[in-house]
């Protein structure tokens, strides 16, 4: 039996598909997307109730249209000439108490409530669960025959991404993908723990959809913290130097593990542990530096590497934060090694870079 299951998901009709679709929210501050039939407007209404006329409004028009019988479908996404191949199903939550779905980030737990209640008053989960399981050279090439024809979806987004969907139809190929998915013994979760938890708190029967990619294709980058302090900022370094050393940094410097770069004064400084540590980087960060000089939880902020370290820059320049903080992004193997030892990572410790479009596929949380 596999874990990945196969669903009768909901998507856009072919004309409508790049018009339909919209990168992942957490990049709207990237893009300028002001589109009549983009899923953007279900997530920037004032109301759930509003969110969930606009779906039905698409549906009613015929522009997204639900599958008649369950398929398995392939996401393939394109990004500066790298490729990751996704297999999108859904899974069954009882896995995750039997040790086959595996998370590895801490969750805040007004954000798993307000999810929860996203989620159930409505009833659709717009994009998929990014999740990814451990992979071998010999496997991918099974995976990359499975790819070979002709995609039902082919465009380029916002994103400067490519992506190509595809509906599993035929029979044979239907076969060779189920073959492979009896291999995927556990599925790590990379991005969607809060949804994850708000549907085991919601205590209905829920399936969630995910989006499963090989553990070596997967591209995870830094994940960085801007914070509002009224500490003074010897004091601060006064803090740090006691298990740190704070050095002026150069510019353009490359960060390696085990270093973390603070912006403050418009300056950069290189913070080094004075003993090497088995512990992450974003651990250090968050357990000798910010629980001493944060006494209040909500000034702080995360701030994706996709942004780059002109927008930390920026966010310090502007005195809306007092100061940044930069980290070595952590690796897959890492994620894993934390995942199988029922361990957790600190809050928004990974950003997994790029993401499945908001409204390519679609599912209903309760049938």
């Amino acid at each position: 039996m596999s874990l990945i299951k196969p669903f009768s998901g909901i998507r856009p009709k072919k004309k409508f598909a790049k018009q339909v679709t919209s990168p992942n929210i957490s990049y709207i501050d990237n893009y300028k997307l002001n589109k009549k039939l983009n899923f953007l407007n279900l997530l920037n209404t004032s109301s759930i109730n509003k969110s969930k006329k606009i779906l039905q409004s698409l549906n009613d028009k015929g522009i997204i249209q639900q599958e008649r019988s369950d398929h398995f479908y392939l996401y393939r996404i394109t990004y500066n000439k790298k490729k990751l191949l996704g297999i999108v199903g859904k899974i069954n939550l009882d896995n995750y108490d039997d040790k086959k779905i595996l998370g590895h980030e801490e969750t805040f737990v007004k954000r798993i409530k307000k999810r929860k209640e996203q989620l159930l008053k409505f009833n659709s989960q717009i994009s998929p669960i990014y999740t990814t399981y451990k992979s071998n050279p010999n496997s991918l090439k099974k995976l990359k025959n499975i790819f070979k024809f002709k995609p039902d979806y082919n465009f380029k987004s916002e994103d400067k991404c490519r992506h190509e969907f595809w509906v599993v139809k035929k029979s044979n190929i239907e076969k060779l993908l189920v073959k492979y998915l009896k291999n995927i013994k556990k599925i790590y979760i990379c991005d969607g723990h809060h949804r994850i938890q708000a549907m085991l708190k919601s205590k209905k029967k829920i399936a969630p959809m995910v989006i499963a990619f090989p553990d070596n294709q997967v591209n995870i980058l830094d994940y960085n913290r801007v914070i509002k302090t009224s500490m003074k900022f010897e004091k601060i370094k006064k803090i740090i130097s006691k298990n740190f050393s704070i050095n002026t940094s150069k510019k353009n410097k490359k960060l390696k593990q085990n270093q973390i770069e603070m912006y403050a004064n418009r300056k950069w400084h290189i913070i080094k542990p004075f003993i090497q540590s088995k512990e992450l980087d974003v651990t250090l960060l968050r357990k000798l530096i910010l629980n001493k000089i944060l006494k209040n939880k909500k000034n702080i902020d995360f701030v994706s590497g996709f942004k780059g370290k002109k927008a930390l820059e920026n966010f310090v320049n502007s005195k809306k934060y007092d100061l940044a903080f930069r980290l070595y992004p952590t690796n897959i193997s890492q994620v894993l090694s934390i995942a199988e030892k029922k361990k957790y990572m600190p809050q928004k410790s990974t950003w997994f870079h790029p993401k499945p479009l908001d409204g390519l596929i679609s599912s209903r949380i309760i049938s």
